[in-house]
């Protein structure tokens, strides 16, 4: 099983730095208004489960918007492998989204979202491009959170037809800093036989920390899919740790 270090090392400095820079920091929030930028560098990119880089390092970034009334905007992009299923072309996923995040109680969370998956450098002949459609609610038990959410897409991934996945959530607090969570969601596509997969069950388990702009993140994913189950014999959907390092500003 591959597994990769990430260099922490460049974190130790932050406690200490940030009393001096809480004035600064204030300030440049201001400046920057609603938009936030995030970098991160992850041993593995993973969606649902299944690794979009031949279980490899990958380099990811996004520019959002979030107003006051609960509207959201976005772009985010990640260097992508395929060349375990025969791709040799296709380095690049872009995803636009938008939505809405609403209350509908105290602790009590709502959202609608709509993201567009582009892979510029795709193939042409069968388009990788495509649309789904989210609904997410989640509510705060003090010591727990749980979420849950539905994922619909008309035309899925490698036009495969209507595709259907549907996830829950847990998020423990270990203290201010560290919180312990798990995920377990089933994936269903139409049309199985030209994705490369049967529908899938995919899960992970992990603790995140977040020390200051960084946000660290360790954690097990793995799905239910054998060896010759995955796109007729990868290791794309072998379990594995990941490991994810982000800094968003302001």
């Amino acid at each position: 099983m591959k597994k990769t270090l990430l260099a922490l090392s460049l974190l130790a400095p932050l406690s200490m730095a940030q009393s001096a820079l809480a004035d600064g920091e204030d300030a440049e929030e201001k400046a920057w208004g609603p938009l936030s930028i995030t970098a991160t560098v992850t041993s593995d990119y993973r969606f649902r489960g299944q690794s979009q880089k031949s279980r490899d390092a990958a380099l990811q970034g996004s520019i959002d918007f979030q107003s006051e009334t609960g509207f959201f905007a976005g772009v985010w992009a990640s260097g992508v492998d395929f060349s375990d299923t025969g791709d040799t072309s296709t380095f690049m996923e872009v995803d636009f989204y938008a939505g809405y995040n609403f209350t509908l109680g105290e602790g009590t969370e709502g959202g609608i979202k709509a993201t567009y998956y582009h892979y510029a450098d795709g193939p042409s002949v069968i388009g990788y491009d495509y649309w789904e459609v989210q609904a997410s609610l989640s509510h705060d038990f003090g010591p727990a959170s749980l979420s849950a959410e539905v994922n619909y897409s008309p035309e899925y991934f490698f036009e495969t037809g209507e595709a259907l996945a549907v996830a829950g959530g847990v998020d423990v607090p270990l203290s201010d800093k560290f919180t312990l969570s798990g995920h377990v969601g089933h994936q269903s596509i139409d049309n199985n036989g030209a994705f490369g997969t049967p529908d899938w069950v995919y899960w992970d388990l992990g603790v995140s920390a977040e020390l200051g702009r960084f946000t660290l993140d360790v954690r097990y994913v793995d799905t239910n899919l054998s060896y010759t189950e995955c796109f007729t014999g990868t290791n794309l959907c072998e379990g594995g740790v990941v490991g994810t390092i982000s800094l968003t500003l302001p």
